[in-house]
């Protein structure tokens, strides 16, 4: 479903529901000011790297992340609804660690078997994101395509090429290369040491297809 051709991943940068651990879901937050420098520091990251294209999820979060990158690079910015977030519902800014102690899960749990009805379903996403990130692949065979989306993006991206995320959520606007091996995916973080002025605050090791983001 995904060609298996390198490309690259960035979640957006921080905005404060994140902060406060609340459901963001397709709630429009913008960014902090932490998410706005998480967003140019990913920008000095990427600024060697020959990206040719961004593709976007709507949501004013990744819009503005993406528009940062875009700006530095100097590449054009494409918008795809495929790539919002998961719908979470009413459960939309309620805070996480709240919802969870009501149900009786454990903070490390996932909330998915007790998603409001109004919610998609928890495979929803899974199903969704392959054949987006597919489309732009196949559409653009000679490129190297940056997308800019959300946490339960990567989570999807990551089930498909490797294995489910095991609880554990990728780190805000660290861009990921998604690359194919004899065995199948690698999914390596751009850290500070990979960019061209060591600009990345919060260093991420480069890791290997078992890693798990921080």
């Amino acid at each position: 479903m995904i060609p298996k051709r390198s490309f690259y991943f960035l979640r957006h940068g921080q905005t404060d529901w994140n902060l406060e651990g609340r459901y963001q879901g397709h709630s429009d937050i913008p960014l902090n000011a932490t998410g706005i420098a998480q967003a140019h520091a990913a920008a000095e990251c990427l600024t060697n790297v020959p990206i040719d294209r961004i593709v976007a999820s709507p949501l004013i979060r990744a819009i503005a992340t993406a528009a940062i990158v875009a700006e530095k690079l100097q590449k054009p910015i494409h918008i795809d609804r495929g790539l919002m977030e998961r719908n979470f519902g009413s459960f939309d800014g309620l805070v996480i660690h709240d919802v969870k102690a009501q149900h009786g899960l454990r903070p490390d749990q996932s909330s998915r078997d007790v998603l409001p009805q109004d919610a998609d379903p928890f495979h929803e996403i899974l199903d969704r994101i392959p054949p987006v990130v597919g489309k732009w692949m196949i559409s653009h065979p000679n490129e190297l395509l940056l997308f800019v989306g959300h946490g339960g993006v990567f989570d999807a991206i990551h089930h498909h090429l490797l294995a489910p995320q095991a609880g554990r959520e990728s780190s805000h606007a660290i861009p990921y290369l998604a690359s194919p091996t004899a065995h199948g995916w690698e999914l390596s973080p751009l850290s500070a040491r990979d960019a061209p002025h060591g600009a990345h605050s919060g260093e991420v090791g480069r890791g290997t297809k078992s890693d798990r983001p921080l």
